[in-house]
């Protein structure tokens, strides 16, 4: 049987929960992912910057509920110690779904992702920083399913003699690819009516990892630049059906071999107009290892406080064997500071030699709700076509974070 995006999502919702950022607070806001994180790729540890950002936005005053002692004047940011050489933070989330797979599947609710990250600054050119996903399975939750290639943790070092230069980043982490987003459901980095096992599906999985180094140029308001060189360990996880012929098939890795370093670059331009009302961003990464390739571009425009619109194009190619390709256009309306609407269209194709083109298409409603600073709701509907089958589903998540 042919696996569609349904199995896609249904994999994605009932696997370890990403800890991604949202670039439309980029274009909404007009700042880089770094002005907000650790990484400068964006996602995961927040600054003092990115945790301030969000201590005042709630549609319901904590005072009023009692709460006051948490939030305000009397709350400390998540750095410690004397010129903020520690920094935690957390991610947690709970999830409402219905899986996509069966029409008499259940709704369920479970917890999808517990994640804990700090970083230590050891000098002011050099800091470590790492996560740990408690829910993964290796630390014993049996309850979510894990993707090939995804990690429990994630450990690195950063050097940066002044805010001028280069960062040299070196360990065990996410190599920049496209523009990072904490929704791992999107098609962009899936494979899209999927051949194979369900686990299969992803082409860069939620909390994948690799060992080794990134030179990332940041300083310019209106450019980034980086590039890498990473094992492929990770990633040779993955694979890909390849087809003998039409009724004959066999797994192979989408990596041929395992120890070929990957090569990472990404280049990203930030423009903005109208006395810095009008938000934009434009770029595209590739990742290159042997005979596999992957191509991100992506780019959006947002109006300060108000709208941003995104859009992203992803293509893979594993040579002799599979190509994919994945556009997505995604709104979305700021109706008040603590109430966000979003809408997204998604249209992939899968061509696999020897085989037939598949096809999806997606469209996706949902909103970002915070309820409480650092409380937020998120509810999703999704209807999903196919080649074989349309799905229409609705899911919540509750997300937690610090």
């Amino acid at each position: 049987m042919k696996f569609t995006l349904l199995s896609v999502i249904f994999l994605c919702i009932f696997s370890v929960g990403s800890v991604w950022s949202l670039p439309q607070f980029s274009l909404i806001t007009g700042n880089k992912c770094q002005s907000c994180h650790i990484n400068s790729q964006g996602g995961g540890l927040r600054n003092d910057l990115g945790w301030y950002s969000w201590n005042e936005q709630s549609l319901i005053n904590p005072s009023s509920v009692g709460l006051s002692w948490l939030y305000g004047e009397n709350n400390t940011c998540n750095t410690f110690l004397d010129d903020n050489i520690l920094t935690i933070g957390t991610d947690l989330r709970l999830q409402s779904a219905r899986g996509h797979a069966s029409d008499d599947a259940k709704r369920k609710l479970f917890p999808m992702q517990t994640s804990v990250y700090t970083a230590i600054r050891a000098t002011k050119w050099m800091q470590f920083e790492g996560s740990v996903n408690l829910g993964h399975q290796r630390f014993g939750n049996k309850e979510t399913a894990t993707y090939p290639g995804q990690q429990p943790w994630t450990a690195s070092v950063i050097f940066q003699p002044t805010v001028t230069m280069p960062q040299l980043r070196a360990g065990f982490f996410m190599p920049t690819i496209g523009m990072r987003n904490d929704d791992h459901t999107k098609l962009i980095w899936h494979v899209p009516s999927a051949n194979g096992t369900s686990t299969q599906t992803a082409i860069i999985p939620p909390l994948y990892a690799e060992f080794g180094a990134e030179v990332t140029y940041d300083a310019t308001k209106w450019l980034t630049l980086s590039a890498g060189v990473f094992n492929s360990k990770s990633l040779s996880e993955m694979k890909v059906t390849q087809y003998t012929s039409p009724n004959s098939s066999s797994q192979t890795s989408l990596i041929s071999a395992s120890q070929a370093p990957s090569i990472v670059a990404r280049a990203v331009v930030w423009p903005r107009f109208m006395d810095d009302e009008l938000n934009t961003y434009l770029g595209a990464s590739i990742l290159k290892n042997d005979d596999f390739t992957f191509i991100n571009g992506f780019a959006g425009v947002g109006l300060t406080d108000r709208a941003s619109l995104m859009f992203d194009f992803a293509t893979s190619n594993k040579k002799d064997i599979r190509t994919t390709s994945v556009g997505s256009i995604e709104a979305m309306y700021q109706l008040l500071d603590a109430l966000l609407l979003t809408a997204r269209i998604e249209t992939g194709s899968t061509t696999t030699v020897n085989a037939s083109t598949d096809y999806t298409q997606a469209v996706v409603l949902g909103a970002h709700v915070f309820v409480l600073p650092y409380v937020e709701i998120r509810p999703e509907y999704r209807i999903v076509d196919t080649d074989d089958f349309r799905s229409t589903r609705y899911a919540f998540q509750l997300h937690l974070f610090y």
